[in-house]
């Protein structure tokens, strides 16, 4: 999908379970891949600065579905309006990141009755859309697109356009998108902090913030003050992992609640991303690895992932662990 942004189509990635209307749903083509691509132009604009990168280096990739997701369908442009009107989850990216980073998560929350929705933010590495807008007569900026005009944008199209009118709206956000999880709606709505900032609202707001000690890009040290001034009650990671292994229920979840992994081999910062677009992003990447090492650009722990490969081990607690908390904490 898409929304319109002063002038500018910007990609919308949507997940929800399957209509009603089953003349609609067999209309629908099955999914097979989703498209994703990386700007390598992008990333070293962004990290370095460079602006000599041609665009004959970026390259796309085709990212499976979850195998237990072979029943998927692609919503065309026409089916826009059909959305059902379930609890709204937005999906937040990363600086670099895309709009299919927590994919994994989208197909979970979908085939639980939520309608997942992630916008493709002005610093993703897909590089879809030019955020800067220029005077057609001078040629100077005129504005730039940023992350509140998408979700903004993305909230009235939702309701106005596609006429969807959720009980209730969460947000899902990792690093930099923590900071648009925390400004964007109010303190009804239901927050989901990953390798960020946790939420610093009061007056009941909820978030579940999750954090590791083996974060290099964003250090969990500096979410422990905002934690404890908040009154977050820490979880144990052994106990909610004893309880998936076993395949019980989760038990009920503080409204504000952190769970930090530790260890060394605890998740770094971009483990908490699905193993697809983390694998191509490292695979790709990697020769450029050692030039960005040496010339002291962060690589937002692509780098230990590359050795690592964790996102799947990390995504067997942290998924369920979500989409319990939203389950929980979201009305119906």
């Amino acid at each position: 999908l898409s929304v319109t942004v002063s002038g500018v189509d910007v990609p919308v990635a949507a997940w929800h379970s399957p209509l009603t209307d089953s003349t609609t749903t067999s209309t629908l083509q099955p999914l097979d891949s989703y498209k994703h691509r990386i700007s390598v132009q992008k990333i070293g604009k962004k990290l370095a600065g460079w602006n000599f990168i041609p665009s004959f280096a970026n390259r796309n990739f085709k990212l499976l579905p979850g195998a237990q997701n072979s029943s998927l369908r692609v919503v065309t442009p026409l089916q826009q309006q059909r959305l059902p009107s379930s609890p709204v989850v937005i999906l937040s990216h990363g600086y670099l990141g895309s709009r299919f980073d927590l994919y994994p998560l989208a197909e979970a929350l979908a085939s639980e009755g939520f309608l997942v929705l992630s916008p493709e933010y002005p610093e993703s590495l897909a590089d879809s859309f030019d955020a800067e807008i220029l005077d057609k007569s001078s040629g100077e900026i005129q504005t730039i697109i940023d992350r509140e005009m998408i979700t903004n944008q993305l909230l009235t199209t939702l309701q106005q356009t596609w006429k969807v009118t959720p009980p209730s709206f969460g947000i899902v956000g990792h690093s930099l998108g923590c900071g648009t999880a925390e400004r964007s709606g109010d303190d009804s709505w239901i927050r989901v902090c990953l390798a960020g900032f946790p939420s610093s609202r009061g007056n009941g707001s909820k978030c579940l913030f999750v954090g590791s000690t083996n974060d290099g890009a964003v250090s969990v040290n500096r979410a422990l003050s905002v934690l404890s001034d908040n009154n977050y009650v820490k979880l144990e990671e052994d106990r909610i992992r004893s309880v998936l292994v076993e395949g019980q229920q989760l038990p009920t979840i503080p409204p504000k609640a952190s769970l930090i992994f530790t260890g060394a081999d605890a998740p770094n910062h971009i483990s908490f991303l699905s193993e697809e677009t983390n694998d191509a992003m490292v695979d790709f990447l990697s020769p450029l690895l050692p030039v960005a090492r040496g010339l002291k650009i962060p690589v937002l722990d692509f780098d230990k992932y590359q050795l690592s490969r964790d996102s799947r081990a990390c995504g067997d607690l942290v998924v369920p662990l979500v989409v319990g908390y939203l389950k929980q904490t979201m009305k119906a």
